[in-house]
């Protein structure tokens, strides 16, 4: 689901701006998509003052959050050095490099001294025995990280009244509400995103808390027709969209 906004926001420099930041990108670490940026404008971080970005990439789910919510610390993680060196320049030269703490691990073996109010993830998608190119394997083959580890860690450093925000394929869904069900996190909030109005549904927002509800899939398009963005898509990325 890249293609749209790629094409539509991606700068021949190979950096993507956003109204208040620039996000430089590299061919060694997984490009900003789509997904990261519905990821980050669905999160309801309004009350999180403190915030995990599970494997940060570039760190534009970072900089999303610390422009929704300039009160919250935020700490981001990633495994590879590529990936933080460059999500290391990207928070340096924003605005935000303050409200953010980079750390070069792995979530295994991340033992930090508190709980977080909200847990951010755009996790690796492919099973490993699926065939894919070698290029990013580790941001999107689950070699490191697969589903239930992430949601068992992700419960074990989520406070008590916390969230967990993850994006993945729809046909993923009930793999994941599986497993978190068995960790005793129920859903908050379930989106399912079609890439155009009327199209099949191709990934799955998903909030998680410990508080057991009742919640109803909401609908949600990217395009009302090809290469013109839906109203909802365009209200909802206003703020970060030059």
């Amino acid at each position: 689901m890249a293609a749209f906004l790629s094409l539509k926001y991606l700068k021949m420099n190979n950096s993507f701006r956003f109204k208040k930041f620039t996000v430089k990108q590299s061919s060694s670490v997984f490009k900003i998509g789509t997904d990261s940026v519905l990821l980050g404008c669905l999160a309801d971080i309004s009350d999180a003052r403190s915030i995990l970005d599970i494997g940060t990439g570039t760190g534009v789910l970072s900089l999303i959050c610390a422009q929704k919510n300039p009160q919250a610390q935020i700490t981001a993680i990633d495994s590879e050095k590529d990936a933080c060196c460059l999500a290391g320049e990207n928070i340096e030269n924003s605005p935000f490099s303050s409200n953010i703490s980079l750390i070069h691990s792995d979530l295994q073996n991340f033992t930090p001294c508190k709980q977080f109010d909200y847990i951010i993830c755009n996790p690796p998608y492919f099973k490993v025995s699926e065939q894919l190119h070698r290029k990013h394997s580790i941001a999107r083959q689950q070699l490191k990280l697969d589903y239930f580890s992430l949601v068992k860690k992700s419960k074990l450093l989520l406070s008590e009244k916390g969230k967990i925000g993850y994006i993945f394929p729809f046909e993923n869904e009930k793999e994941l509400l599986d497993i978190s069900d068995s960790l005793c996190l129920f859903p908050e909030r379930i989106v399912h995103i079609r890439g155009i109005r009327n199209g099949k549904i191709r990934r799955t927002f998903l909030e998680l808390s410990h508080k057991e509800q009742e919640v109803q899939p909401e609908e949600f398009y990217i395009e009302e027709s090809p290469r013109i963005g839906s109203e909802m898509y365009r209200n909802l990325t206003s703020d970060f969209y030059l």
